[in-house]
């Protein structure tokens, strides 16, 4: 079962609904959804087989206007909601029994919208509800809020990520514990130093994994590999020093290894740990799996046979199965199936131009990876214009995979795409990842500028036309990019940070600057000024676009304001669309129309 999302004619948002596919390919719709912009998504089938649950956004008349758990027969049929919640629900997992779904739903009232008044947020408890019915039960106390969950073996109790603070910046200080599945008070296990998510029990029940790092972004998961003992004990980190960030674990059945997936470089991999040893035998590599910003699996109980997102170069995101191959004790591989065609046409028609891998020497010797597209046709003679794409968080990666629509629009309009991983990115292990914290905008941006240096000298990229774009701290690097070098001869900073002071002050992530500057603006101004490219705004002479969502509450508009103001006063060509309604990631599909061909203007206009 999976979601999928289109686009429905005259509508401006995606929508969603369920889909299943059996082993042969056959394809279907699961659910009927509404017409509109209603959806239903976060498909999970009952561990015993004969019940899909879902989360629907449908209204029932009489009933809460937000989203509700539903489940239906595994042979169809209509679906029943389970439970109404006064402010819905969130993520939503079976009990191993079958017998029972956990599901998050915010606490109290909806605060007022005339006046806004800021006061702390409403904490996400966690809940079951019994799916023969009755009333839900709320398992963690009032006053935490829950953010990853999973159930032990036994459907007794519930592993938890959870904080006390109810705030998204609260997630940047979660711990890992325990509560049991009947209600009352979660007992700590472990206190990451960076976050937590991906969390599995042993088989037995005695020791929980999770996966661990400094992430800039909740969503995006990859670090460390921890186990601690459920009752308590310090957590061991199987992979100290591992070069790659596994992202996703699920114990197999001899509760002695545990099957994972990763990032690894500008792709992934699939493989089995030993948890006495922390050894890691690579099963599949060389693929990219997994949702855009998590690599991961649903797989069988034993493990064995699995189904993810899989895509490549020259294939679009569809669903693939895999089956472990050799025996029991000893996989050797992975084979693969591949089980649904759901966007033929861009499969089929779009005139895509592959990518090239490229590694080259970073500040300090260090090698950066990165992925190189030449323009689909380049007229004139010598090295094509190039557009540098940096790529946010800083705690993501480019991947060689379909991509999105910016790689290949860029370079059907004529330019060359350079995409580095530099420090700070997934893929690479722990060290890699997490030496941006404290330095952002210093060897991270090295590591770029080499990237564009070995472009130049391998006679990939016109030194003469370059430009440099990129979203969230992939706008802030362009920023600060336009403030360092008078190399780019045009800038698109989407979504970006110019001034930590006055970012800090209105974002929903202080957490995140206090972290990744490594100081307290309050007590360390000099550190705030002195990673925000405001301060040196009197540098710049690139040409900048500034595009931003009105509604961003992660990187707040008057970031662009800021450096849009301050860019006119200078004198320096720029342009600020602030496009309504939106937050840090555009959905409206006019939107997404416009700024991509204001992004393609501008660079013609000046590269």
């Amino acid at each position: 079962a999976f979601t999928l999302s289109e686009w429905v004619p005259g509508q401006q948002r995606r929508r969603s609904s369920v889909w299943v596919v059996d082993g042969e390919g056959g394809t279907r719709p699961f659910t009927t959804g509404e017409k509109g912009e209603k959806s239903e998504y976060a498909a999970a089938w009952s561990p015993d087989g004969k019940w899909l649950a879902f989360i629907s956004e449908r209204q029932v008349e009489g009933s809460f206007d937000k989203p509700q758990v539903y489940i239906v027969e595994a042979g169809g049929g209509a679906a029943r909601r389970v439970c109404a919640m006064p402010n819905g629900v969130g993520d939503i997992a079976w009990s191993p029994d079958s017998e029972k779904i956990a599901f998050t739903s915010l606490d109290g009232p909806e605060p007022p919208k005339d006046p806004i008044v800021v006061t702390p947020g409403r904490h996400a408890r966690l809940w079951t509800v019994r799916i023969a019915g009755g009333q839900p039960e709320p398992v963690t106390p009032a006053g935490v809020t829950v953010w990853d969950f999973a159930w032990s073996p036994d459907s007794a109790r519930l592993a938890l990520y959870f904080g006390e603070g109810p705030d998204e910046t609260d997630w940047y200080r979660g711990q890992v514990g325990i509560v049991e599945a009947g209600g009352g008070s979660v007992r700590a296990l472990a206190r990451p130093d960076g976050q937590a998510s991906a969390l599995a029990w042993s088989p037995d029940g005695a020791r929980v994994a999770y996966v661990s790092g400094e992430w800039s972004d909740h969503g995006l998961v990859g670090g460390d590999v921890f186990v601690v003992p459920a009752e308590g004990g310090a957590a061991r980190n199987l992979t100290p020093g591992a070069g790659f960030s596994p992202s996703w674990l699920q114990w197999l059945p001899d509760g002695a290894r545990l099957l994972y997936c990763a990032w690894d470089g500008l792709v992934g991999q699939i493989g089995v740990m030993d948890e006495a040893s922390g050894e890691m035998m690579a099963l599949a590599s060389d693929i990219v799996i997994g949702e855009a910003h998590w690599p991961r699996l649903s797989a069988t109980h034993d493990g064995r046979t699995f189904a993810t997102i899989f895509s490549d170069a020259r294939h679009p995101a569809e669903i693939y199965r895999g089956v472990l191959t050799g025996p029991e004790n000893a996989p050797g591989g992975v084979e693969w199936t591949r089980l649904t065609r759901l966007n033929p046409l861009a499969e089929e028609t779009h005139a895509r131009v592959p990518s090239r891998r490229l590694a080259y020497s970073g500040a300090d010797g260090w090698e950066i990876q990165a992925l190189y597209t030449p323009p689909l046709q380049h007229e004139g003679s010598g090295a094509p214009p190039m557009v540098l794409v940096v790529h946010g968080g800083p705690t993501s990666a480019h991947r060689d995979d379909w991509g999105g629509w910016q790689t290949q629009v860029l370079a059907s309009a004529g330019f060359a795409v350079l995409r580095p991983n530099p420090r700070g990115s997934m893929g690479r292990g722990v060290a890699f990842a997490n030496a941006v914290v404290g330095d952002m905008g210093g060897k991270d941006f090295e590591d770029l500028m080499a990237g564009v240096d070995y472009a130049i000298a391998e006679g990939l990229a016109d030194p003469h036309r370059l430009a440099i774009i990129g979203w969230s701290y992939g706008g802030f690097m362009t920023a600060w990019a336009v403030t360092q070098t008078t190399r780019f001869k045009a800038a698109m900073m989407g979504a970006g940070v110019s001034d930590f002071h006055s970012f800090h002050a209105q974002t929903n992530i202080q957490d995140w600057d206090m972290r990744f500057i490594g100081a307290d603006p309050n007590e360390n101004p000099d550190a705030y000024r002195a990673r925000s490219a405001i301060t040196f705004v009197k540098k710049v002479t690139t040409p900048t676009l500034i595009i931003h969502g009105e509604k961003d509450p992660c990187v707040p508009v008057n970031q662009a304001w800021a450096f849009y103001y301050a860019l006119r006063e200078r004198g320096v060509p720029v342009e600020l669309a602030i496009y309504p309604r939106e937050g840090h990631g555009f959905v409206e599909r006019d939107h997404l129309k416009d700024y991509q061909e204001r992004i393609v203007r501008w660079l013609k206009q000046y590269v």
